[in-house]
């Protein structure tokens, strides 16, 4: 619109000076021209140029607009040309981007930066994805060791009928064990190869918070003796809550489990439950677990919600887990709108689970 207002005044200038300096002097000639001659072309030519003189002047005026216009449109497609062959480099994922006029250098800049947060969301999947494939392959090598100590235990006691009972009893008792055992590698694998929570369904009801809290202990009394360990309830005896209770329970699962397999035996795991105001009276349901072991470094602590992470590399060990345990905790308790946090001193590892209850739970 600029460049139109001023070709639009340049051009009224130049029909001003024409019309105050050339026209008067073509006029004059062209008159003594007519007046000195037989009359005939020259008298034809004067009348045509004064009757044609302001309907040439538009016709001037109005291509000079077509051609200016015309000039703006090649350029703004010269533009989108540009911008096209910009956006495929991305999404074709070209090392070289598509040059940009000098014009664009804005969006040269923005197109940049989600150039280089797509290569880091492309380099983070294909880590991830490597991750994935190298736990699978763990875990397909250490599920071929208990299923090959289960095959030899049951071949010796159907080979050998007039076995002991005590001898059969350790071997049978060695079997479930073993049994036990690829049950979780096959539950690590079955959650590797599932793993997704972009999208988690909520159904919130309320139920007793102290009570549930008691049952998922209850769940881990017979892994958590196995280890030495005593399980701790700390809380109210009643506490009214609104929440998915089977996600909330797939949380403190997760927790529960990974503070039973760190713990050092002879000690106490706890588990605390209450309701905490927030800003605003904003109340939230508040689940903390906590047990007594190896410290974390704040590198560990930095990545511990992370999918896929271990502390613990070794293929084989029985509290390695396949990562996910963590990862899927943070999730659900995101999903609820919530979060989990964690802290470690002294020994003392917690992990507080928050999940929101509104202005008031009894609302």
């Amino acid at each position: 619109m600029a460049g139109i207002m001023i070709f639009t005044a340049a051009f009224a200038v130049a029909f001003a000076a024409f019309d105050a300096i050339v026209k008067p002097g073509l006029s004059n000639f062209l008159y003594f021209e007519v007046m000195g001659g037989d009359g005939g072309a020259s008298w034809r030519l004067y009348d045509a140029l004064t009757t044609l003189y302001l309907p040439l002047a538009a016709l001037l005026y109005a291509a000079g607009i077509f051609l200016f216009v015309r000039s703006g449109v090649n350029r703004a497609l010269s533009y989108f040309d540009a911008l096209y062959e910009a956006a495929e480099g991305i999404l074709a994922k070209r090392a070289e981007a598509a040059p940009l006029p000098p014009e664009l250098s804005e969006t040269a800049a923005a197109l940049g930066a989600i150039k280089e947060e797509r290569e880091r969301a492309d380099r983070a999947a294909k880590a991830a994805e490597e991750r994935k494939n190298e736990l699978v392959a763990y875990l397909a090598h250490d599920i071929k060791t208990p299923l090959t100590s289960i095959i030899g235990y049951l071949a010796l006691l159907e080979e050998s009928p007039d076995l002991p009972a005590s001898a059969r009893a350790r071997y049978t008792g060695i079997t479930l064990e073993k049994a036990y055992r690829l049950e979780e590698l096959l539950d690590e694998f079955f959650e590797i190869t599932r793993y997704n929570l972009h999208a988690i369904p909520i159904e919130r009801s309320r139920f007793d918070g102290a009570l549930f809290c008691s049952q998922v202990i209850d769940e881990f009394f017979p892994l958590a003796e196995a280890r030495g360990l005593r399980l701790v309830y700390e809380g109210p005896q009643e506490l009214r809550v609104f929440a998915d209770a089977g996600k909330v329970a797939r949380v403190v699962d997760n927790v529960l489990k990974n503070a039973v397999a760190y713990a050092d035996p002879g000690t106490d795991v706890v588990v605390r439950t209450s309701l905490a105001k927030g800003e605003g009276g904003y109340v939230w349901w508040e689940i903390t677990v906590t047990d007594r072991g190896r410290e974390l470094s704040p590198q560990h602590l930095e990545r511990i919600f992370e999918r896929f992470y271990r502390a613990d590399e070794a293929r084989g060990a029985q509290t390695g887990g396949a990562g996910l345990g963590l990862a899927i905790a943070r999730e659900t308790a995101r999903a609820h709108g919530g979060d989990i946090y964690v802290a470690s001193d002294a020994g003392a590892t917690s992990f507080t689970i928050w999940i929101p209850q509104g202005p008031s739970v009894s609302a």
